[in-house]
């Protein structure tokens, strides 16, 4: 079952519901309304036959009496047992809707009967009418339910006129034609109300949902971000980022792993297609897959963690259409020297002390788009000096449109990489770079909201650090064990 399909029969059963209990409540409320005002007239024509008032305009003979009583104990029988039925709640809400509408037509055939009798009574279906009309304005009837009772009494008068009582057919439609028309405002009536009752449990419904659904990605948002690690701001390797979802969760990811007796650092930056929830779902499974490469493997090198997303990417999600960037890379301390591996990601750069560029091209292909055989990682091998700073974004920084319609392009992130050191900074602002970056991306679009996930990370080495790195490393872990929590 699809989603929307789900949520209109959730929503058809609620609605259902609600109908259900209004219809109970209503359907009292017209017995004790519409059977009173029946009561109150049968005792008042009881207490005039008593009294010796002369009703020979109404009871031509004694059939007609023996007909009036017979049909008001049918009809306050009727009442009665349908009222009892429903205070008990045992009668099925179908059988509820059909008892309203047997109510309002039983009005209709004893007005029917007292023409068929000769029985002076005004026009004859007017009690019927007037009961009607009540009804459209109490129940929370359809207009076809409400069509259905006018229809039936309708073409039981028509008959009556025609086969029993002689009439014209000319009368009989004209006469037809007129009840037709009085039991518009009723129709119309209860089609208004209907409208606006839809409406209002749509409504309802939806902001149920809503509040629901904003409850739900709130707490997926921290499972979320409980999945990326904590920065590191002290040691011989540091690295800080910066991350801002299109909506509240998206599709890129960050996973760092610090080899403690080798002094590495391992970093993955996976950027999946889509956006939201979807994305999202997709990270949580590949983060999945990156734990269990390191579990297996810690010293993992950056091309065969790379062929190893590719094929779990080609294998579960392609099918889907689903496919995803990444880079790969080791940092070795020791050696200063960086290892990577890049899937059709957007150019890192390795950031001189004196500002000088260096791009990190792609090595090898988007992930998923082939399979084992045809995927080769491709890892390179660059310096990575005391004072450099290595700096990995997603498409999202370099796709930033202004409000002119420019992108923002690597160009542009060259040219803000490429700038002087921040006054008044240290080390060229090392550290700081992440966060300039979603500052200056931010400041492109001019107030639009992001139109892709957007993350950016610095790794970088200081000229000179406080904390021995096996400190460091203890500082690492315990940021990763509270984000965990």
């Amino acid at each position: 079952m699809t989603t929307a399909s789900f949520e209109t029969t959730e929503f058809r059963r609620t609605f259902r519901q609600e109908t259900d209990d209004l219809l109970r409540t209503r359907l009292i409320w017209f017995i004790s309304v519409w059977g009173g005002l029946g009561l109150i007239m049968t005792v008042i024509t009881v207490v005039m036959i008593l009294q010796g008032v002369d009703l020979s305009n109404i009871f031509k003979n004694g059939g007609q009496k023996s007909f009036f009583i017979l049909t008001t104990l049918v009809w306050f029988g009727a009442y009665l047992g349908s009222l009892i039925l429903v205070l008990g709640k045992r009668v099925q809400s179908q059988t509820i809707n059909y008892i309203t509408m047997g109510l309002v037509m039983l009005d209709g055939v004893q007005g029917i009967g007292t023409r068929v009798m000769d029985m002076d009574q005004g026009p004859a279906l007017l009690a019927f009418l007037l009961a009607h009309f009540i009804a459209c304005c109490m129940f929370p009837w359809t207009v076809r339910q409400a069509i259905v009772p006018v229809a039936s009494i309708l073409l039981a008068s028509v008959f009556s006129n025609l086969a029993i009582e002689g009439e014209s057919v000319l009368a009989t439609t004209l006469g037809t034609l007129i009840y037709a028309g009085l039991s518009i405002p009723g129709i119309f009536i209860t089609g208004v109300k209907h409208s606006q009752r839809v409406q209002r449990a749509t409504n309802k419904f939806l902001n149920q949902r809503y509040g629901m659904l904003r409850q739900e990605l709130a707490y997926a948002r921290q499972v979320h971000e409980a999945l990326f690690p904590a920065p590191v701001a002290s040691g011989g390797l540091c690295y800080a980022y910066r991350y801002e979802p299109m909506r509240q969760i998206g599709g890129d990811y960050l996973y760092t792993k610090l080899s403690e007796d080798k002094g590495q650092l391992s970093v993955v930056i996976v950027d999946v297609t889509g956006h939201g929830i979807p994305a999202a779902l997709t990270v949580n499974r590949l983060h999945g897959e990156i734990d269990i490469a390191f579990a297996e493997d810690p010293d993992i090198a950056p091309g065969k963690m790379l062929e190893r997303l590719n094929r779990y990417v080609h294998l579960t999600l392609a099918k889907h259409s689903i496919y995803a960037t990444a880079v790969c890379i080791r940092v070795d301390h020791e050696r200063g020297k960086i290892e990577y591996a890049s899937g059709g990601h957007p150019p890192a750069f390795i950031r001189g002390i004196d500002g000088s560029l260096s791009d990190l091209d792609p090595t090898t292909f988007v992930l998923g788009a082939c399979s084992d055989d045809d995927f080769e990682a491709g890892q390179i091998e660059v310096d990575f000096e005391p004072g450099d700073s290595l700096i990995a974004y997603t498409d999202g920084a370099i796709e930033a449109r202004s409000l002119e319609g420019k992108m923002f392009q690597i160009d542009g992130l060259r040219r803000l990489l490429a700038a002087p050191a921040m006054p008044g900074l240290s080390h060229g602002g090392q550290g700081l770079w992440a966060e300039k970056i979603l500052e200056e991306v931010a400041s492109f679009r001019g107030g639009l909201p992001p139109e892709d996930d957007t993350l950016a990370i610095e790794i970088y080495r200081p000229l000179a650090h406080q904390e021995p790195m096996d400190k460091t490393r203890a500082n690492a872990k315990d940021m990763n064990a509270e984000v965990e929590v």
